[in-house]
C-alpha cells in the first residue's frame, strides 16, 4: 500500500510540474484509427486485451493517446497498464516495469462517442526500438470499434482484469490493435522531431512478416538511426491498407484527404512527409489522372500550410496484378510524370524518393519485380519492404547548418528473418 501511495503523490507532483509549465512532445509512435469491422472471437468487455508496438525514439516521460473516434457510444476503459515487452509475439511482459496509466490521476477513464482522450504525462523510462505491451481492462465497449487492423503484431486477450499478469496465453491471438492510437515523450529541449509515412497498404505494411517489425517504415527508422545526424528523428506510420487518396471518405475507408486532420495535423511535431499514394485510387477507384493530381495538389498544400516539408513517391508499378489494364496503367504513368517533373514551386512535392525505381523489374519498369513482391503483383514481400526503407536519402532530412557527418555514406539496414511466417490472409488489407 504504502508503495502506491508513493507511486500516486510522484505522479501529482510530476503532473503538477507539468501544467505550471509548457510541456513539449513528439510522437514515437502512431497508427491511423478507422472502424475496424472485424472484432475478436472473444468479447473485449469485461476482458483485458494486451497489445504489442514498437517504440522509434527514446524518453523518460510517456503520455498515450486512445481513441473511440469511429464509436456511436461511450467506450469505458477500466484500467490500463504499460510495461516492457519480455520479447515478440509472446504475450508476455517484464513485470517490474508494470506501471499504471492515469487519466487525471483516476485509473478509469470513459472516451464519450466519436470522441479521443490523451492520458496523464507519466513517468516510464524507453529506449530507441523498445518493444512495449500495453494492457487495457475494457468496460462498455461501442457496437462501432476504433483501432488499426493492419498492427502486423500480434496481441492477446486474457479473461477479466489481468493487466498485471505476466504472461498472457496463445488461445486468443490475433494481429490488430484496438483503441490505442498514439505514444508521445517528452521533449522540453525540442531537440526531437517527427516524420510521418503517409498512404496506403504498401505503407501499412502489407507483406511484411507479423512480429518481425520489418515493414519499410521500421528500415528507414532503423537507417535514420544509423547516422548521428539524424537519430533525433521519429517514424510515424500512418499507413492504412486499402485507403486511396482521394474519394468519399467514410469510416471503413478513410482517405488521404479525408483523415488528414487526424493523422497528420493532430499528429505531435511532425517536421516530414512521405507519400506513398495513388494505387487504390487507380485500380479501385476508378479515379481519372487530372482528379488524381489535383488531390495531390490538396495535400501537398495541406502540409505547406502546416509548415510540413512534404516528399513524394511514383506509384509503383503493377503490371502483373489482376486488375491491370492498359488505360489504368496510362493514369498512373501520367500521375507519376506530374509527381517526378513537378516542381514544388508549381505544387508539386518538395523532392522525390523514387521506390517505384527500386522495386521496378530490372527488364520492364512496368513490373513489379518478383524478388521483392507478395506474389501478387502489387505489394512488397519482406525483401520489397527492405528495399524500399533504404532507397530513402537521409541527406533530405539534414540541413546544412549541422554540424555533423552528412558525407558519410550509410550502409543498407538488413532486418533478418530466420522465417517468413505466413500471414492468415484475414488479417490482410489491400
Amino acid at each position: 500500500m504504502k508503495f502506491y501511495l508513493i507511486s500516486a503523490l510522484c505522479l501529482i507532483f510530476i503532473n503538477a510540474i507539468f501544467a505550471l509549465n509548457e510541456v513539449s512532445y513528439t510522437g514515437t509512435w502512431s497508427a491511423s484509427q478507422y472502424c475496424n469491422g472485424e472484432m475478436p472471437e472473444i468479447d473485449l468487455q469485461g476482458n483485458t486485451l494486451r497489445q504489442f508496438l514498437r517504440v522509434s525514439i527514446p524518453g523518460e516521460n510517456l503520455r498515450f493517446h486512445f481513441s473511440n473516434i469511429y464509436g456511436n457510444e461511450e467506450l469505458v476503459l477500466q484500467s490500463i497498464h504499460v510495461a516492457k515487452s519480455a520479447g515478440q509475439g509472446t504475450g508476455k511482459i517484464i513485470l517490474e516495469t508494470d506501471t499504471e496509466i492515469t487519466f487525471n490521476g483516476s485509473p478509469e477513464v470513459t472516451i464519450p462517442a466519436n470522441g479521443d482522450i490523451i492520458s496523464d504525462t507519466i513517468p516510464f523510462s524507453i529506449s530507441t526500438f523498445d518493444e512495449i505491451a500495453i494492457s487495457i481492462y475494457y468496460g462498455k465497449i461501442p457496437a462501432d470499434f476504433t483501432g488499426h487492423a493492419g498492427a502486423r503484431t500480434y496481441s492477446f486477450i486474457e479473461l477479466g482484469n489481468a493487466v498485471s499478469k505476466e504472461s498472457f496465453s496463445e488461445e486468443h491471438k490475433f494481429a490488430r490493435w484496438y483503441t490505442m492510437a498514439a505514444i508521445d515523450v517528452v521533449d522540453n529541449e525540442k531537440e526531437k522531431e517527427a516524420i510521418l509515412c503517409y498512404g496506403d497498404s504498401i505503407t501499412d505494411g502489407r507483406g511484411s512478416t507479423t512480429d518481425h517489425q520489418n515493414r519499410w517504415t521500421d528500415v528507414f527508422a532503423e537507417k535514420l538511426q544509423s547516422n548521428p545526424a539524424t537519430q533525433h528523428f521519429s517514424v510515424l506510420n500512418a499507413g492504412i491498407g486499402g485507403s486511396s487518396l482521394y474519394g468519399p471518405n467514410n469510416p471503413v475507408w478513410p482517405t488521404g484527404l479525408g483523415r488528414f486532420q487526424k493523422d497528420v495535423a493532430e499528429q505531435v511535431n511532425v517536421k516530414y512527409m512521405i507519400v506513398l499514394y495513388g494505387i487504390n485510387d487507380i485500380i479501385y477507384g476508378n479515379i481519372d489522372a487530372p482528379t488524381l493530381i489535383q488531390g495531390f495538389k490538396e495535400l501537398i498544400q495541406k502540409a505547406h500550410d502546416l509548415g510540413i516539408t512534404i516528399y513524394g513517391s511514383p506509384i509503383l508499378p503493377f503490371k502483373t496484378q489482376s486488375l491491370w489494364t492498359e488505360e489504368k496503367n496510362i493514369i498512373k504513368e501520367t500521375v507519376n510524370d506530374w509527381i517526378v517533373n513537378t516542381p514544388a514551386s508549381e505544387g508539386g512535392f518538395d523532392a522525390i524518393i523514387d521506390f517505384a525505381s527500386v522495386v521496378a523489374d530490372p527488364y520492364d519498369p512496368m513490373v513489379f519485380n518478383a524478388d521483392l513482391c507478395d506474389n501478387d503483383g502489387l505489394h512488397p514481400n519482406y525483401l520489397g519492404h527492405n528495399a524500399i526503407g533504404n532507397a530513402v536519402d537521409l541527406s533530405l532530412f539534414i540541413s546544412e547548418e549541422e554540424d555533423i557527418s552528412s558525407e558519410e555514406e550509410v550502409d543498407d539496414i538488413i532486418i533478418d528473418n530466420e522465417e517468413v511466417a505466413e500471414i492468415d490472409s484475414a488479417d490482410e488489407e489491400n
